[in-house]
């Protein structure tokens, strides 16, 4: 007659195994709710974080140098500046600098972008001696975001045969309506958008490689995704909504 060998004690109840494994799997679930719920709220900060100290920059500059109508607005800066890009634009430095001096407007036009670096690298230090907190990763993320029209007229400039035969230098490509920081200091001092648009990528390459060590490892995608998606809110509501209210 056959005798069972098996110790006693050794055989499992499946209900056993399974109520561990569903144990696990509820935790699972209500952590990465967390995560989620952490990282949408750090995005939904980011947009004037990512903004506003950075238009703040250009507007100290211009304040320093005493430019006529200076205003600060929700996602930009405006003063009187017809006059000086129209003698821009005309070669005429000389008429230029009677109005405002060509270095200081350079200097005014690359305080946004310095200012965001800054920025991005205090987000870096805050995670690494404080805490990783949502807010600093957000912020130092969406802040780069704005490089993307240099990118796209860098590029041009580079590859687009047609974009330049149609528009052989950087103040023609201005008078047809491109506008952005690199390009006007490029115009100021010689300095080729390329460049400016270069040091960018490898800034944002290095702080985003050395950002995203700080999400909640085995939950990244979905840190990932949640701050993304608070981004987009924080996007809509601040540029729709609250910065036209706060500084229309």
């Amino acid at each position: 007659m056959p005798v069972d060998k098996t110790p006693v004690g050794t055989q499992s109840d499946p209900g056993e195994i399974e109520l561990p494994l569903t144990v696990a799997r509820a935790a699972a679930a209500v952590s990465n709710r967390r995560a989620a719920l952490q990282w949408f709220g750090g995005g939904l900060v980011a947009a004037p974080l990512g903004i506003l100290p950075h238009e703040f920059g250009h507007y100290l500059v211009l304040l320093a140098l005493g430019v006529p109508d200076l205003a600060l607005h929700f996602v930009g800066v405006s003063w009187d500046l017809d006059e000086f890009w129209l003698a821009v634009l005309r070669e005429d430095q000389a008429g230029a600098a009677l109005v405002a001096p060509l270095w200081g407007i350079a200097l005014s036009d690359a305080a946004g972008p310095l200012v965001t670096y800054t920025m991005v690298l205090a987000c870096c230090y805050g995670c690494a001696t404080w805490r990783p907190h949502p807010v600093l990763v957000a912020a130092a993320y969406f802040a780069q975001a704005r490089i993307r029209v240099a990118t796209v007229y860098a590029w041009r400039r580079l590859f687009d045969g047609e974009f330049n035969s149609r528009y052989p230098s950087d103040l023609e490509a201005m008078a047809a309506g491109a506008n952005f920081d690199e390009l006007r200091v490029a115009i100021l001092t010689g300095i080729p958008v390329p460049v400016f648009v270069g040091f960018a990528w490898l800034f944002l390459i290095a702080s985003g490689i050395w950002l995203v060590r700080y999400m909640p490892r085995g939950r990244r995608i979905v840190a990932a995704v949640s701050m993304l998606a608070g981004m987009i809110v924080s996007l809509v509501a601040y540029a729709g909504f609250i910065g036209p209210w706060l500084l229309p």
